[in-house]
């Protein structure tokens, strides 16, 4: 089964290849007095995807080429992870602590060569940062014990913790280069390396050429822009923000994490409708849609107790924790059948074979609950 999922994977690594230069996602924090949030647009082909309450006291094991050494943990934080490709590998999310994680694409990415450390998959890597730690630091540190060994994903995170403490973390030249206090003056990140985005941004650079850099130049006027809004105000001063740095049809996800109250904010653009084999329909919400609403406070995070899951594209809004439903490996599979057929449909040749969906599909199966009922 392993085999087959490593495959998979490898097909989305190409996909993210292929696409990483014309879509310039964006994320950025900003500080407000004590209120503290984390901002997010996901600039991509699909808008499909699950929120997904991701348990403690799990015991895992990363999916990895047979020729790896997969790292293996028991999950210490529950988390809200934002999945499109199946349950296991986010795009992004928050955990009990108050760590958020969240990926860009970045051409410029090389991981480290196969050494005696653990490995693990690039978005497996985010839910082990999620599963694990509370911090930064934390999360900076990991490096000793594991490896992203996804030999072709091109992949660059800004991570964040509940203290306000932030970092950019890249893969460059084979090494973790990390961004952090006085080297990372601007909580934000494009698609572009950190060390070009801030040079762009301290020398009034060009960016006509660069999308990525100017939507980082954008984010960082408006991180200085924020202490003039009240604390009241920082949740639509995010969006705002977003939508400033937004590529209009392709901006599919808002995300703003409110992690001082442990809240997140959704405004979803699109609502993709497969009619048929392989053909997209697409309902455009109004421009400026009704925001979903996820209180962290309110699950129960025990692996003991019924995962839940809840379809971003629903016609729910506000306060949607009510409309979370049981998770499923059925649910599990709709959805990443859902993103691949998009994907085709945009004209991505990549052909998923049923029985590849559906080792992708039962993967979390092979999870154990540590804690008996």
């Amino acid at each position: 089964m392993k085999k087959r999922i490593i495959s998979i994977l490898f097909l989305l690594n190409i996909l993210i290849i292929l696409t990483s230069s014309g879509y310039s996602c964006t994320t950025f924090v900003l500080h407000q007095g004590k209120r503290l949030i984390f901002c997010r647009n996901l600039d991509w082909y699909s808008g499909t995807g699950l929120a997904i309450v991701n348990q403690r006291n799990l015991e895992k094991v990363a999916i990895v080429n047979s020729t790896e050494k997969p790292v293996k943990w028991v999950s210490k934080f529950g988390s809200i992870t934002f999945n499109q490709i199946g349950r296991e590998l986010p795009f992004g999310g928050i955990n009990e602590s108050g760590l958020v994680v969240e990926h860009m694409t970045l051409d410029e990415t090389v991981y480290p060569s196969e050494d005696n450390r653990f490995s693990i998959g690039a978005f497996q890597w985010i839910q082990f940062q999620l599963d694990n730690y509370s911090t930064v630091e934390e999360v900076i540190n990991s490096d000793t014990l594991l490896r992203i060994s996804d030999t072709d994903s091109k992949i660059h995170f800004l991570v964040c913790d509940r203290s306000g403490h932030t970092a950019v973390i890249e893969f460059l030249n084979g090494k973790m280069v990390c961004k952090k206090g006085k080297d990372l003056p601007v909580p934000a990140l494009a698609n572009s390396t950190y060390e070009e985005s801030l040079s762009c941004y301290k020398n009034d650079g060009s960016t006509l050429s660069n999308p990525s850099l100017g939507h980082f130049c954008t984010a960082a006027r408006q991180i200085n822009y924020v202490n003039s809004v009240s604390e009241d105000s920082t949740i639509a001063f995010g969006f705002k923000a977003l939508n400033m740095v937004s590529q209009q049809l392709f901006t599919k996800w808002s995300i703003v994490y409110d992690i001082t109250n442990m809240r997140i904010y959704i405004k979803i653009f699109e609502t993709p409708i497969i009619q048929g084999e392989n053909k997209i329909f697409l309902k455009q919400p109004p421009y400026d849609p009704t925001t979903k609403v996820i209180d962290f406070k309110t699950f129960d995070f025990n692996c003991s107790a019924t995962a839940k899951v809840f379809d971003l594209n629903s016609n729910y809004d506000n306060e949607v924790n009510q409309y979370f439903i049981a998770y499923s490996t059925d649910i599990n599979k709709e959805f990443i059948a859902k993103a691949f057929t998009f994907y085709k449909g945009w004209g991505l040749d990549i052909d998923l074979k049923e029985d590849d969906l559906n080792s992708l599909a039962k993967y979390p199966e092979s999870f154990k609950c540590s804690v008996t009922k």
